[in-house]
This record gives C-alpha cells, structure tokens and sequence, in this order.
C-alpha cells in the first residue's frame, strides 16, 4: 500500500509538472522539428517515405513515430506531446527498476524521485524532437542489460541489443557503443569460452537486425544501403565550423555559412572534406581542444535554455550560449540564465540548476567511488563507460540537449551517492548518541 502511494504520489506530481509547463509552452518546435513533422505527415498519409524525393540526413524512426501518432490519435501536436509524457513517466519506472536490481529499493526510491523532478525529463517530452524517445529505448536497454548484469539472462541480454539497436533507427548515436560492451559481456558470462562467444553473438545479431532491416528499407526506398548522412553532417557542417571559429576568430555561424556556400559548387563536398582533414593533419591539437571544449558544454550546459526555447517564442535555439556572452565569469553566468526571457520563475530553475548542477556532479563522483571501493568492477565499467562514450560522441557541438542521452544515467548514480551520504550521515548520528 506504502508503495502504490509513493508511486501515485510522485506520478502525480510529474504529471503535474508537466502538465503545469505545457500551459506555459509558446512553441514546442525547434530548429530540427519542422523536418521531422513533415516527415511525419508523409508517413501517416502514406504509411512510408516513398514520396521523399531524397534519402534524408537523419533517420526516420521519429518521423514514423509521429507518423503512428498522428494515424491513431488525430493530427495535432498536442498528441505526440501527451505520448512522450507517457513514455518519460514510463522510463521513470523502469529507472526505478534498474536500481532496485543493481543497489537496493532505498536508492531506487531515491532514482524515482529525481527522475520525477528532473528538468530535462520535463523539459524535453514538450519538444518534437528525438530526445525523448531516444532516452526512453536507451532506458529500455540498460534495464534489460541490467537484469542480464545480475542474473546472466540470455533472452534479457538479447533484448538489450534490440533495445539499442531500435534506438539507431531514432538517432545513431550508440552505433559503435557496442564494442564497449563485448568485453563486458564476455566476461560476465561464466563457464567455457563457447558460453561467451555465443552470448556475444547472440547480442550483436539482436542490435544488428533492426539496422539492417532499416537500412535494407532505405535501399528499397532511395536505393542507399545505409543508415544516414548523420555523420558527415555532424563532422563537417557542426563541428568543422566550431574549428574554423577558433582558428578564425570568427563565429561558427559565419564559417558555416562559407562551408555551405562551397559544398553547392561542382564536387563542394569534396572540397569540404579535403579542407577538413588537410587542417585536421595541420592542427591536431586544435580539433582535440574544440572538441572536449563541446563535450564540456554538454557537461556544463543548462537546461533552462532549453527550457526558454519553449517559454519564449522569439528565442531560437544558439541564441543563448555561455560562450558568446561578455564580462567576466560571473557576469556570463548570469547573462547565460538569465538572457532571453524576462519571467522570474524561469530566472529561479536556472539558478537552482547551475548549483544543483555542481553539486550533482561531485555525487556522481562519490557513487562511483563507493561501487568501485565495493568491487562492483562490472557495475562500475558499465556506467563509466556508458558516460564516457554518449558524452565524447557530444564533441561535434556540445550543449544540454545532448546530455539527454545519459542524463538517466546521472540521475541513478546520483540517487546511489544520496543514499551513500546519507548513511554515512546516519552512521555519524549513531556514533555520537553512543
């Protein structure tokens, strides 16, 4: 009974949040969003993407979600908004899950109640943009792959590689973590070395057969046997320019904008390419320096901006960014919450998540020290290695949005670092009644 209430409770009070939130919402749009609503309207009139007449950047998973809500529920926005409530509230749970199964009920009660509250959660399940559903099938397969951590499971392992292979056809972006998880797996699983071999098979044929069912479809379609153009669209229209910026001292908008105006002459984008890995050879060190720096902002960067791009309509996503601000720290700090909009309440999130930001990041710390000092050595190269791939792969061009894809994984270590200080807390007490 005890637990149905908390449930209800907490449900209750994101639920509410949200709800709250939407009624403050001016445009649930930004800058991706209008590609993947038209592309959603394609597949709910057609129930494909034959009528594109080009093979897109990005994939089509989120499209054809739209696609399905639009064809079940009617065509309205407010639909595709109401349905990734559901499926944060639902990956709230299954975080829930996951630390019951790898710590203890406590620090999941602990994972509940800050997933409820979290502004990311909140923030982007009002955006029509992949993060979302992204988040909740990476959720999804660390659930599973975390019930085959702690029981050796084959059919949860199996279903973790669908999980995240699922998750490509949303967003590539955990197309090569799978090699940082071999090892794990192999070591995992007991008995002969036939025992792991074919666990390894069996979770790399489970993530590859959604790919490939996917990109066989784009070669039906649009005659390209291949996920996206993702990758180059990232490396050398995102992060070449970020480059460029630095080494010109120019903006990136601006050295964007010259890299687009050469890739529409006669075989532009192999000019595009050539320039890139000729100053790549040229200044290593300059793209590892730009590079980190982004993967810092994904780090460092705030909610709250995302949260204005929702509440203020006039505001357009890199209009605010800490980097472009001028004074000194504390007065870019400042400008970097509180810029772009003049409502107080937004004023107080931002500030409440810059501190709380700081301090989240020292209990993480704290959490991993404590499963490393408890010999959870598994447990321990899972999340590191999980945080340290989705954030590297963030270095293109770092801000909070990308976080969204380990932004769960922060909110259980921090939930396991909450429940770590406050038995040290309670220990403390104890000792000093005696």
């Amino acid at each position: 009974m005890r637990k149905l209430l908390f449930f209800s409770f907490f449900s209750f009070v994101f639920l509410s949040l949200a709800y709250l939130l939407f009624l403050q919402v001016q445009v649930h749009t930004d800058i991706d969003s209008k590609a993947y609503i038209e592309n959603g309207l394609l597949f709910y009139k057609n129930l494909g993407f034959a009528a594109r007449p080009d093979f897109p950047y990005y994939t089509l998973g989120y499209p054809m979600f739209i696609g399905l809500a639009y064809k079940l529920f009617g065509v309205h926005t407010n639909v595709v908004i109401f349905l990734q409530v559901l499926l944060t509230l639902l990956a709230c749970f299954l975080l829930f899950f996951i630390a019951r199964r790898l710590f203890n009920k406590h620090i999941a009660y602990f994972t509940f109640v800050l997933a409820s509250f979290n502004l990311g959660f909140l923030t982007f399940c009002q955006f029509v943009l992949t993060e979302t559903l992204l988040m909740f099938l990476l959720v999804l397969f660390t659930e599973r792959f975390s019930k085959f951590l702690k029981s050796k499971c084959l059919s949860a392992l199996v279903l973790s590689g669908l999980s995240l292979g699922l998750s490509i056809i949303v967003k590539p972006a955990a197309i090569y973590f799978i090699f940082l998880l071999v090892p794990l797996i192999f070591a995992c699983v007991q008995k002969n070395i036939t025992r792991k071999l074919s666990a390894i098979a069996l979770f790399v044929f489970s993530f590859y057969v959604p790919i490939t069912g996917y990109m066989l479809h784009n070669k039906i379609v649009f005659n390209k046997f291949t996920i996206s153009k993702l990758d180059n669209v990232n490396i050398l229209f995102w992060f070449y320019p970020n480059v460029l910026a630095e080494q010109n001292k120019t903006t990136s908008d601006i050295e964007r904008v010259k890299l687009h105006m050469i890739a529409r002459e006669p075989y532009g984008m192999q000019s595009v390419r050539d320039m890139f890995y000729s100053d790549a050879k040229k200044c290593p060190g300059l793209f590892l320096y730009v590079w980190l720096k982004n993967v810092f902002k994904t780090y460092a960067g705030l909610f709250t901006t995302n949260l204005k791009l929702l509440v203020d309509k006039n505001i357009h996503g890199g209009d605010i960014s800490f980097f472009k601000t001028q004074g000194s720290v504390c007065q870019k700090i400042h400008t970097y919450i509180t810029g772009g909009t003049k409502l107080c309440w937004v004023y107080i999130v931002g500030y409440l998540e810059f501190f709380l930001s700081f301090v989240r990041y020292f209990i993480v710390l704290l959490a991993l020290f404590y499963l490393l000092l408890r010999k959870k050595y598994a447990y321990v190269y899972f999340f590191s290695s999980y945080l340290f791939y989705f954030s590297m792969i963030t270095g293109h061009d770092g801000c909070a949005r990308f976080r969204m894809l380990f932004e769960f994984m922060l909110v259980i270590l921090m939930a396991v670092g909450l429940y770590v200080l406050f038995d040290m807390f309670k220990c403390k007490l104890s000792k000093s009644k005696v």
